[in-house]
């Protein structure tokens, strides 16, 4: 069992680290935080793509992924709202640059609690809308669990999956809380906010014209 748990979460944390809309997202709430104030959005941010994730690991764990799998409609319904949504984080970003640069958020600054409810509605619709993520957690159970599998087993399983997610990304935006990595990017909020803009609306395109 312990072995299983250990080769589960390498897994996950490779499948983590490959760059994608979840990454992007958390990198730009992180760095949207000023000198010296907690990245909350950030930490919100990753508190929604965790949600999200445990959608896609109930639905896993109850067999109803099979449902996305065996019809390509729905797959292909869920994929185009991910994409518009992906193009709507995109166009707010593109909109931000040409503001000047400025943080995300700037008309928020003066509620803490705004900026951290929307980082929380990003990463949980754009993890929960992204049907590849379901497709990825039912991959990883079939290595682990059968459709004869105690339901306890199938939940310790869907639990590691999402503790890895919830501690891996929490400590990553602390990473980018670092004195040092902030040097690199401090001042540099317009360029994020235009590289962000431009890498979401390349995979919200993609998502949208069906291609992997």
């Amino acid at each position: 069992m312990i072995e299983s748990v250990l080769t589960l979460l390498t897994i996950c944390f490779f499948a983590r680290m490959t760059p994608g809309p979840d990454m992007l997202l958390i990198i730009r709430h992180a760095t949207a935080a000023p000198r010296g104030g907690a990245p909350r959005a950030a930490y919100a941010c990753v508190l929604g793509v965790c949600a999200g994730l445990s959608v896609h690991v109930a639905l896993s764990v109850l067999g109803l992924a099979l449902v996305l799998k065996t019809y390509p409609l729905v797959f292909r319904g869920i994929q185009i709202a991910g994409a518009l949504y992906l193009l709507y984080i995109a166009a707010r970003c593109l909109a931000a640059a040409r503001g000047g640069g400025g943080s995300l958020f700037a008309a928020r600054s003066t509620a803490p609690q705004a900026g951290m409810a929307q980082g929380f509605r990003d990463g949980l619709f754009c993890n929960l809308l992204n049907p590849k993520v379901t497709l990825f957690v039912l991959s990883v159970f079939t290595q682990f669990v059968s459709p004869e599998s105690a339901m306890g087993d199938k939940a310790l399983y869907g639990g590691v999956i999402v503790a890895e997610a919830l501690v891996g990304w929490a400590l990553f935006v602390r990473f980018l809380d670092t004195p040092f990595v902030r040097r690199v990017y401090d001042g540099r909020q317009g360029a994020l906010n235009l590289v962000t803009g431009l890498l979401l609306g390349g995979l919200g395109s993609v998502m949208l014209l069906g291609r992997d």
